[in-house]
């Protein structure tokens, strides 16, 4: 059946989409002006079919409009995080528009990163990335659906490496004879649990001493508080104010007329790579057995510390932490003797510790 027809010498379309007749009036009595106008037409409705009613919108159109949006609603390291994941994706979803993103082109993204030997960790932070582009896109109204909110991700299950606990002697030295102000940042670390990030934003106002207490907004924006143990407070009391910075760990910056100022840490995993670095070659050349380790090791060696010399139960670790599911805090129970690990789930505190914690000797 052909698409063109006339009334009255005047060319009408006529065709269907997704099951739907259309007709319309093409105002010309030229055929190949009606060609034209009947070809423009379908592709307008046919675009408006698929995409909806705002057209299509590219993926870098998309991305550009939530990251105008996404700092009032998340952290600026996530935010970073989430960038530099978008970064490494162009290539799979630059020259698509958003209404195109579905299962099949995640399927094929996926594949793309794992044959570049892509961690599946590395992979589902991704996805989580995309998933919070495309939410913007149905605030929007742009797509009805989120295409990497409903990837099922048990296609890219995350293995995570065993945790290797340093030792005491490898943290001091990696901080080394002279103390120093990231040196303090480490031992906090070790002292409290607390994050990189967390440490290198953690604000005066934060800190109540004399409650032995911090107070602060961690991962997801959830509402942690922590007790302080008496080294973690000399280690917080003893850092030098700068005048009118807020940060309890600092380092000297320049402002845009090149005056001295006070600027949080940004650099901490790179300044800890040269620490550790730095270390290794010591040891090398003093035959000093040394084993390199994460920041982030510092936060297990806590943990592992907290349950095995009796100081709380799981469940107060899992707090203190601020994890989701008291199953990621069970990780920790492995490296404890039966007997501890018992008292840690029973969440009995062992005698001599409730006496360390309150400063009392045997």
């Amino acid at each position: 059946m052909s698409n063109l027809y006339t009334r009255s010498e005047i060319y009408w379309a006529r065709f269907k989409v997704r099951g739907i007749e259309y007709r319309h009036s093409l105002r010309t009595r030229s055929k190949s002006v009606a060609e034209k106008r009947l070809k423009a037409l379908r592709q307008s409705i046919e675009d408006q079919a698929l995409f909806g009613a705002t057209g299509p919108v590219s993926w870098q159109d998309a991305v550009v409009s939530w990251n105008e949006h996404i700092a009032r609603s998340i952290s600026a390291s996530t935010c970073t995080r989430y960038i530099s994941s978008l970064g490494q994706i162009r290539t799979w979803l630059d020259n698509k528009s958003v209404q195109e993103i579905d299962g099949a082109v995640l399927r094929d993204l996926v594949k793309g990163r794992q044959r570049h030997g892509v961690t599946n960790a590395t992979i589902r932070r991704d996805l989580t990335a995309i998933a919070s582009v495309l939410a913007h896109c149905v605030d929007e109204g742009w797509v009805e659906e989120n295409a990497a909110q409903a990837f099922n991700r048990k296609r890219v299950p995350e293995r995570r490496d065993p945790i290797l606990l340093p030792t005491d002697d490898d943290v001091a030295y990696t901080i080394g004879r002279e103390a120093t102000r990231f040196g303090d940042m480490m031992l906090l670390a070790r002292e409290t649990g607390m994050r990189q990030e967390e440490i290198a934003g953690l604000e005066h106002s934060s800190v109540d001493i004399k409650a032995q207490t911090i107070t602060f907004i961690g991962k997801r924006r959830k509402l942690r508080s922590i007790p302080l143990s008496p080294v973690a407070v000399e280690l917080i009391s003893r850092q030098p104010r700068f005048l009118k910075c807020q940060f309890v760990f600092w380092h000297m910056d320049e402002d845009a007329e090149g005056k001295p100022i006070a600027s949080r840490y940004r650099n901490v995993s790179s300044n800890f790579g040269d620490y550790t670095e730095r270390a290794a070659a010591r040891a090398a050349k003093t035959d000093v057995p040394y084993r390199r380790f994460r920041f982030h090791d510092l936060r297990h060696l806590f943990a592992v510390d907290y349950l095995r010399t009796g100081k709380g139960g799981i469940y107060d670790l899992q707090r203190i932490l601020g994890h989701t599911t008291i199953t990621t805090t069970e990780v920790y129970l492995d490296y404890l003797t039966p007997e501890q690990a018992q008292a840690a789930r029973t969440g009995v505190a062992q005698k001599g510790a409730q006496k360390r914690r309150s400063g009392t000797d045997d």
